[in-house]
């Protein structure tokens, strides 16, 4: 007790060098203190946002490589571009891999139903059966039939709308097994459907027309027998032949939703029965691909894969490629969004680490020549101390006590401090670093814009052959104070007040009290 007690009579006595001593220790510990609240919020940000950009899967064409396999392929001179095609099987197969995290499949057919009048229908609209978009790829490219009109859409596990609250449940419940289905509650009112009810739809299944049947030798609407399976040709404006047949859905209702969304995406959609989404009938997704034979396509299938780690990305590709990925797809993840918003973010964070570490290193030089300054000058008050018989414990004991004390004065301080300065300190730096990412994007964006010239191409409404991003850099942070700071900084400021005790003791052991009280005659 008498060592303390010492101790805190010695900071009043020395207040001079013990203010030096202890505005030193302050900055660092103000230093660290904005710069692991930084680095610590940093990390979190760039971890959270890794998530959710980097784990998300997408496979896209190559459009370089859909360019070369058409020249490859052209006989006549002309040069025909075709969107590649991922069989709604292997997508699925796909799912099953010890890399992802989760997998989201869904699928959407176009129906109709004579029975039952849809919302917006056009009243000269003849179509009893049929669907009006027929996928021709697992992806989503779509093309429209020829006087067919797909007046409902038939979506198989798509509840993303139910869990983003747009959608909600009026009555009864959503399909718990396959044949089951929720309806809109403007469809069930225009046609008094009650829970219960069946209610059986009609699409197109299609596939391809073997070689051996062309526009020579079919006409519009042949029958032509696939495999068994008899098919209705079809023939597009281009001579090329696809084969079509008609499938049921029966669905039984078991639910009706409320839909919080406009009936249209956009204003510029044309009014019509088959692009309003009260005309939606969700089902499940195996109900849907039940009715479909191998080879066949009708189901429009998407599968959005999502990584357990970013790092796994190189050996899910490796594996989809084995389960017959052809390679005029890439197999990537959202890295241009990622880096654009994340990229100041980073720079901020090794901003953050390269400061604070300059300053503990030239702010422990400083407090080292301070102590030795220090002990020097009291080393005749030590060598009292031991000449009354004070064991150089004890002296060093109450020397450590008072860089102790002078660091928890500090800390607190510091702490109140450097949590109040984090944030403007974090909003300078990340603007700063924003700027410089926006400059060098905008720069990047033209040049890539230059180089695409004649290869960037419209396919599917979806643009190949080049990646874009609208995303914004990351401009402010909400900065806050967690645990772990500051366990950390505590471990930080114990190390500097540790260090400067070393340095005293090892400047205690260097004398005895008779030579230090001989050096002061």
């Amino acid at each position: 007790m008498y060592i303390l007690q010492n101790a805190l009579k010695n900071l009043v006595r020395n207040k001079g060098r013990n203010l030096m001593i202890g505005a030193i220790i302050f900055v660092i510990i103000l230093t660290t203190v904005v710069s692991l609240i930084i680095n610590n919020t940093s990390s979190a940000v760039i971890e959270d946002y890794k998530e959710r950009f980097a784990s998300e899967v997408y496979i896209t064409p190559d459009m370089q490589k859909v360019m070369e396999e058409a020249q490859k392929n052209s006989t006549d001179g002309r040069v025909m571009i075709k969107k590649p095609e991922i069989p709604s099987e292997q997508l699925l197969q796909f799912a099953h891999s010890e890399y992802l995290k989760q997998s989201i499949a869904t699928g959407t057919i176009s129906a109709n139903n004579p029975d039952i009048q849809a919302i917006d229908q056009d009243d000269n609209d003849t179509s009893s059966s049929g669907a009006g978009i027929t996928s021709i790829g697992g992806q989503g490219g779509m093309m429209k039939d020829p006087g067919m009109n797909g007046n409902y859409k038939l979506m198989g596990d798509s509840w993303e709308d139910f869990n983003e609250g747009l959608r909600s449940l009026e009555s009864g419940r959503l399909p718990e097994a396959d044949g089951e289905s929720v309806i809109s509650d403007e469809l069930r009112d225009l046609n008094n459907i009650s829970l219960g009810d069946v209610i059986t739809f009609t699409a197109n299944m299609s596939v391809d027309a073997p070689s051996d049947v062309n526009s020579d030798n079919v006409q519009e609407g042949d029958k032509v027998t696939v495999d068994g399976i008899e098919y209705t040709a079809s023939i597009s404006g281009l001579g090329t032949v696809r084969l079509q047949r008609e499938v049921t859905y029966p669905l039984t209702v078991v639910g009706v939703y409320n839909d919080l969304t406009d009936e249209y995406a956009n204003d510029n959609m044309p009014k019509s029965a088959g692009f309003n989404r009260r005309n939606e009938v969700l089902t499940t997704l195996n109900t849907l691909i039940a009715q479909r034979k191998a080879d066949e396509t009708g189901v429009n299938v998407n599968v959005t894969y999502y990584l357990k780690s970013p790092e796994m990305l190189a050996p899910f590709e490796a594996e989809v490629r084995a389960k017959g990925l052809s390679d005029l797809f890439n197999v990537n993840t959202d890295t241009a969004s990622y880096e654009k918003i994340v990229r100041p973010v980073e720079g901020l964070k090794s901003i953050s680490i390269t400061f604070m570490v300059v300053v503990i290193i030239l702010g422990s030089i400083i407090l080292l020549l301070l102590a030795s300054i220090s002990i020097r000058e009291r080393k005749y008050e030590i060598g009292v101390l031991r000449a009354m018989g004070m064991k150089k414990a004890k002296v060093a004991l109450g020397l450590c006590f008072e860089i102790l004390i002078i660091t928890c004065f500090c800390l607190v301080i510091g702490l109140g401090v450097g949590t109040v300065a984090a944030q403007p300190v974090s909003d300078m730096l990340l603007q700063n670093q924003a700027d410089a990412a926006q400059s060098s994007t905008s720069q990047g964006a033209d040049g890539g814009n230059m180089m695409m010239g004649s290869r960037g191409m419209q396919l599917g409404g979806a643009q190949l052959g080049g990646t874009q991003t609208n995303a914004k850099p990351l401009s402010e942070m909400e900065i806050a104070l967690d645990l772990v700071t500051i366990l950390q900084i505590i471990a930080i400021s114990i190390l500097l007040a540790s260090f400067a005790g070393l340095v005293s003791i090892s400047n205690i052991t260097k004398y005895e009290p008779i030579k230090i009280l001989m050096e002061r005659n």
